[in-house]
């Protein structure tokens, strides 16, 4: 079997039974044996190969180069017992492909069909089979693909594949919330902002999981990192959704428990709606159309007076925590 890992650094190895061999692939024989890989199923002529690969402009890579670079790969491919034929196939046309019998295992292939398979159910139809399958795909994902190439083709790859990724951590973290799992929802949330920081979406599902799992002076310093980020990279302020979020958490932390009850209820429940109120993406708060747009300024003192309320209280909810561990 022909092992092809290309998430993260590229790997390729030679698998016999429970031996395996990393083959020594230098960046012109990775390329195109990516590109290949990826390709599964389609045959490509030396003049696509060339194009698509090294450009028309790199005379280092002219026909008789790419000969040259086809008949290395074979070499280290089709070695004994491997057959001749067995991964890389040649028609009589000079038309190339990875479509030999020989089996083949690429990780991105396996990566797109689970969740693709995921993604087109609906969330309450996900059973723990899938859930369990789309966690060991997000572990899969150890990086973005193709790290090591920069030809136009392979940005496109990595792009529709984090593009992928992202969909799927977003369905973790729906499932994770469906299930009133908030540290596994706060934890993909926060991975989907690592990845991409101006989901103002995820800032405020973010901000949810946070007031839901006790944290709730983490939601409102979620708050400010998301505005901060806007600013720098786009040089605007937050939505209106996410200023009127961060105003009802701040207002239920001031001797407010009753409005707090009526924002986000029981942990484990979920909410019902009230009249006149929209749902959120994330269907886990429900806010009024009719409340005033706060100010984002940092002189608020009812602001400031919540601040330091939630950063004793969070102080204490640890404090308390560490004591009953023991």
């Amino acid at each position: 079997m022909l092992r092809i890992m290309l998430f993260g650094s590229v790997s390729v190895s030679l698998c016999h039974g429970e031996t395996s061999k990393v083959l020594p692939l230098s960046p012109q024989l990775t390329a195109l044996l990516a590109f290949l890989a990826l390709g599964r199923g389609r045959e490509y002529s030396r003049g696509e190969l060339l194009d698509m690969l090294w450009g028309e402009g790199d005379a280092s890579m002219a026909p008789g180069a790419l000969n040259t670079a086809l008949w290395r790969l074979r070499r280290l491919i089709e070695v004994p017992p491997v057959r001749s034929g067995e991964y890389l196939s040649v028609k009589r046309l000079g038309h190339i492909g990875l479509n030999g019998p020989g089996e083949i295992e690429l990780d991105s292939d396996r990566f797109e069909r689970i969740v693709r398979a995921c993604l087109a159910r609906p969330l309450h139809q996900l059973t723990p089979r899938d859930l369990d399958d789309m966690r060991s795909a997000a572990a899969m994902y150890r990086g973005d693909i193709l790290g090591e190439l920069s030809s136009a083709w392979a940005l496109r790859e990595r792009e529709r594949l984090r593009r992928l990724h992202l969909d799927l951590l977003g369905r973790l973290m729906q499932a994770s919330a469906a299930q009133g799992d908030h540290e596994a929802a706060i934890r993909h949330a926060q991975a989907i902002l690592y990845i991409d920081a101006l989901r103002e979406d995820v800032h405020r599902d973010l901000m949810r999981w946070y007031v839901l799992n006790g944290q709730r002076a983490s939601a409102l310093r979620q708050f400010e990192t998301c505005r901060a980020q806007l600013r720098r990279e786009l040089a605007i302020q937050p939505m209106r959704e996410t200023l009127l979020l961060y105003q009802r958490i701040a207002d239920s932390a001031i001797a407010q428990p009753e409005l707090e009850r009526s924002l986000f209820g029981p942990a484990s429940a979920p909410l019902a709606a009230t009249p006149g109120a929209e749902p959120t993406s994330a269907g886990g708060l429900w806010e009024r159309r009719e409340m005033t747009v706060p100010t984002t300024g940092g002189s608020n003192p009812h602001i400031a007076a919540a601040r330091q309320l939630l950063l004793q209280a969070d102080h204490h909810l640890q404090l308390s925590l560490g004591f009953s561990e023991h």
